[in-house]
């Protein structure tokens, strides 16, 4: 008798698994037009952000060079007004150009990520550091001409410069 049973159920257990329907090949195909079509869209997607970015690095590229050259020219020139000014006055300009200094040392910094890889990004890294050292040395000439006479980092300025400039002379 229980085997009569244990038939019975099994033949029950079979019969409910005929009577699923196995996924029809329109519905397979539809699904798979549907993943093709994301996939294609997501590839045309990629390949916009791709040439943007491109782009991009291309116009920052391009203005590289003369926006060293004048942020430098900007950095003499903000170095020479601060030396000139009387004495009670020089604290707050050297205060301005170490907030400049700061603001240079970050466009520079920002440049990285675009440029990395790429042949401007030795030079890039190069400003900012120009940049940070000048940031550093403004802020200590904020004590005095003899503070800022006697300040360390001229050298490594000096040096930082004149790699961007060897690059951006050529």
């Amino acid at each position: 008798m229980p085997a009569k049973i244990l038939f019975l159920l099994l033949v029950l257990a079979l019969s409910g698994c005929a009577s699923l329907q196995p996924p029809s090949s329109t519905s397979t195909a539809s699904a798979a037009a549907r993943g093709a079509a994301m996939a294609s869209r997501d590839a045309e997607a990629a390949r916009q952000r791709l040439a943007a970015v491109a782009a991009q690095r291309a116009g920052a590229e391009r203005q590289f060079c003369p926006n060293w050259r004048q942020a430098l020219g900007q950095a003499r020139n903000n170095a020479m007004g601060c030396a000139r000014m009387p004495l009670d006055e020089q604290g707050t300009c050297w205060q301005a150009v170490s907030q400049w200094a700061q603001e240079e040392s970050r466009y520079f910094h920002a440049l990285a990520p675009l440029f990395q890889g790429g042949a401007y990004a030795t030079p890039a890294a190069q400003a900012a550091r120009f940049f940070d050292l000048a940031q550093g040395w403004a802020i200590t000439c904020q004590d005095g001409q003899k503070a800022c006479s006697a300040a360390s980092g001229h050298q490594q300025m000096d040096d930082h410069k004149n790699v961007v400039n060897r690059f951006c002379s050529r």
